[in-house]
């Protein structure tokens, strides 16, 4: 079995008033590891202990086997990308890059100017090598700091939310790169971001941080789908968490009892009958039809609503439905123009029982 390209073993960390709390959790070779949490969290905190610029107060920090736990920085081997690129403004983009070059050895001869025109190549930097830092655009100034970083043969990538200070569509373009190039790389990474899309897009395995601790570590979909609580529901964009009752179960289908009205839930999380649970709905998954739905005798939910608000979302619509409770419900712009529904009319709201997800309630 190979060893795990970086192990955190309840790493426990106090600055000024903020802590890290017996962080844990391991990444493979190739993996790109997503840090999802809010401002102040403790993302950065986190990769810059990784890096050897805050010594914990407790727990172990492995890369590649090795402890490096009270390991200086530069003897990590690792490649730090932060969210403002730290480029030096006095040196030109190749010296940029060939700073990340000193002290391996590849920055020998032949293989050092080989090295420094492969990583230009790749990253489309050859025609701006002889540019300043003040001369580049966001995008540029990118990939100039992911190729410095590379140059030095990390064993693993750690990035401080690289993408935040760009554009939209210069932070779509390069977002898709950057999955490309790590994917080809196959050198484990963290990616701290706030950005649910860049966790979705990226990520092989992701946890959500609050306040120092990790409340949920695992797949995107798993994460995304079935959070662990209410806060990681919220982050992860679970718009509709609706408080209930558990009061049936049968056939692996629970009835929850809404205060107006019920749900079904396709999912057995352990919630006992009677229990106070809150069922969450993503608004994806909330279809709209103008017509009252067919009698399919299946474990889905169907709601009787009317249409309470109608709010732009870039590319999609957000409905406001009013079922008893408040339901939010997301359409395209096609679909919307075909359903051809204005605010105030009724229609109906339809659920799969499969896509409520319990939290249970203390």
């Amino acid at each position: 079995m190979s060893v795990p390209a970086l192990i955190l073993d309840r790493v426990s960390l106090h600055l000024g008033a903020f802590a890290l709390h017996g962080i844990s959790f391991s990444i493979e070779m190739g993996q790109v590891f997503v840090i999802l949490g809010p401002s102040g969290a403790g993302k950065s905190v986190l990769l810059e202990t990784i890096a050897g610029f805050n010594r914990p107060d407790s727990g172990r920090i492995f890369i590649g086997g090795r402890d490096v736990t009270h390991a200086s920085p530069e003897t990590r081997r690792i490649g730090f990308m932060f969210q403002d690129y730290a480029l030096f403004p006095h040196l030109t983009v190749e010296r940029n890059i060939g700073f990340g070059l000193r002290g391996r050895q590849s920055n020998s001869g032949g293989k050092g100017n080989s090295r420094m025109s492969a990583l230009l190549g790749r990253l489309g930097l050859e025609k701006i090598s002889r540019r300043k830092p003040t001369n580049l655009s966001g995008g540029e100034k990118q990939r100039v700091a992911l190729a410095r970083a590379l140059a030095s043969e990390p064993e693993l990538f750690l990035f401080d939310e690289p993408l935040s200070a760009l554009d939209v569509n210069t932070k779509d373009r390069l977002r898709n790169d950057l999955k490309t190039l790590l994917r080809d790389l196959g050198i484990a990474t963290i990616y701290v971001t706030h950005d649910q899309t860049e966790a979705l897009i990226l990520a092989d395995r992701m946890a959500v941080i609050r306040d120092g601790a990790l409340l949920q570590v695992g797949d995107p979909a798993e994460i995304f789908n079935a959070p662990a609580d209410e806060f990681v529901a919220r982050f992860v964009g679970v718009e509709n968490i609706i408080d209930g009752r558990v009061v049936s179960k049968h056939d692996g289908i629970s009835e929850i009892e809404l205060e107006n009205g019920r749900i079904l839930v396709a999912a057995d999380n352990g919630a006992a009958r009677s229990s106070h649970v809150s069922a969450c709905i993503r608004p994806e998954d909330v279809t709209l039809t103008s017509d009252p739905p067919a009698e399919s005798g299946g474990a889905r939910n169907h709601f009787s609503a009317r249409i309470v608000n109608i709010e732009a979302r870039g590319p999609v619509l957000k409905i406001h439905l009013d079922c008893g409770f408040h339901l939010s419900a997301y359409l395209t712009r096609q679909s919307f123009l075909e359903l051809g529904i204005t605010k105030g009319e009724k229609i109906y709201a339809g659920v799969k029982a499969m896509a409520v997800h319990l939290i249970e309630r203390p």
